[in-house]
């Protein structure tokens, strides 16, 4: 049983994204820099569905920061490919959190396997929105972190 099934909080979720001209090389793929601004943005749109993202954290005068990341890119996507976004919490500590991601190329309509395309690890802290200081993870952020983690070492 997930921690989501009996705390009644949903996981995370795949976000899917189609790849468009800004994401790619005069040659029609995708440039290697885009793949962590993806897992950024599931990472992000993980955090605001939970209600503990970005807009949350700015009303407690806080921000969040990515600290660490690290890509290993195995294939590629090209123009008008559709993308699965899909994250995983690795690490809650008290001032920064540990998330895995990968980059899924899917092709539903060819009824083929999703194709990784990359994979990565960000590491995120909070921060305080005036001075930039380094501050613990709000208790909300905190546990909803910890719901959503699968295999952790807390």
């Amino acid at each position: 049983m997930t921690a989501a099934a009996t705390t009644g909080r949903p996981p995370l979720t795949t976000v899917r994204r189609r790849v468009e001209h800004v994401d790619t090389d005069a040659s029609g793929v995708v440039h290697f820099a885009r793949y962590p601004s993806l897992l950024e943005t599931a990472a992000l749109e993980n955090l605001d569905r939970l209600g503990v993202g970005i807009d949350a954290l700015a009303r407690d005068g806080l921000d969040l920061v990515v600290t660490e990341l690290s890509m290993r890119y195995h294939a590629s996507a090209r123009f008008l490919d559709q993308l699965d976004l899909e994250i995983s919490v690795l690490h809650v500590g008290a001032a920064s959190f540990r998330l895995s991601g990968t980059v899924l190329c899917v092709r539903p309509e060819r009824e083929e396997e999703p194709r990784r395309l990359s994979t990565g690890v960000l590491v995120f802290g909070v921060v305080d929105r005036t001075t930039g200081a380094a501050c613990a993870l709000p208790e909300q952020l905190r546990k909803s972190l910890k719901e959503c983690r699968h295999d952790a070492d807390i």
